[in-house]
């Protein structure tokens, strides 16, 4: 792979302080501070399947000096803060299981570990410039993963029961984003976002604010929706950067 760091977002459905994928909070997005963060799928019976990385720090700092700038709330997961809060400070299976495959392909470089805040979808667009302008200043090359699953209710046997808009929602959502739509996802009506069960939206919006301004083109597309939930795999390239 030819990309020196990954910055990773991760998005889970849950209004509760903390889920159980990776630290959500109601008024802040939030960044792990440490020089190396490990994980294993041992709550899915292959504690052996484990993974470790280290950080890219001056990234991190570029991050927390453009929050700042542009008054994104930011929480620093540091050890005392996730100890206070009771949060496992290692790679969440939200996390592990893109990066896994990431390694799989040969990346060897280093990670950034990200989480959405239950922030308004502009907000969330905000914090994408945010990581943006600071991937600009420190001249890497950096593929940013947004992760979040879509609709749960596409099926009668999906984990948050059926609806027809489930189908509707993720038809809209992956049309906006082959179309690198920005203006069709802030009009999205809000009752089909909310009837779809998604936990991908801030982080789609904070994807759009990193290509916020560039030109950039989709180089892979596809859409599954195994188990009543609805998976998008949508890569994007910055033109004239390979």
């Amino acid at each position: 792979m030819l990309f020196h760091s990954v910055c990773f977002v991760y998005s889970a459905n849950c209004k509760s302080r903390v889920t159980p994928h990776g630290p959500v909070f109601e008024d802040a997005v939030a960044i792990s501070i440490h020089p190396r963060l490990r994980g294993s799928m041992a709550q899915f019976g292959a504690p052996e399947v484990t993974l470790g990385f280290e950080t890219d720090n001056l990234l991190i700092k570029n991050i927390i000096r453009n929050c700042q700038r542009l008054g994104i709330n930011l929480t620093e997961l540091t050890d005392d803060v996730a100890k206070n809060y009771r949060i496992p400070l290692q790679l969440d299976h939200g996390a592990f299981v893109p990066l896994y495959y990431l390694v799989k392909a040969g990346f060897k470089g280093q990670i950034v570990h990200l989480s959405v805040g239950m922030l308004a979808y502009e907000e969330m667009y905000t914090f994408g410039k945010a990581v943006q302008a600071a991937i600009s200043h420190v001249g890497k090359r950096v593929a940013v993963i947004a992760s979040g699953d879509l609709s749960h209710r596409l099926t009668p046997n999906a984990p948050a029961g059926y609806s027809p808009k489930g189908v509707e929602f993720d038809r809209q959502l992956v049309t906006a984003l082959t179309n690198i739509d920005v203006k069709s996802l802030l009009n999205m009506d809000k009752n089909l976002i909310e009837e779809a069960g998604q936990c991908g939206l801030r982080s789609v919006f904070f994807l759009m604010g990193v290509m916020g301004g560039l030109d950039a083109e989709v180089v892979t597309t596809s859409y599954e929706g195994p188990f009543g939930v609805g998976y998008a795999v949508i890569a994007y390239r910055i033109k004239g950067k390979k």
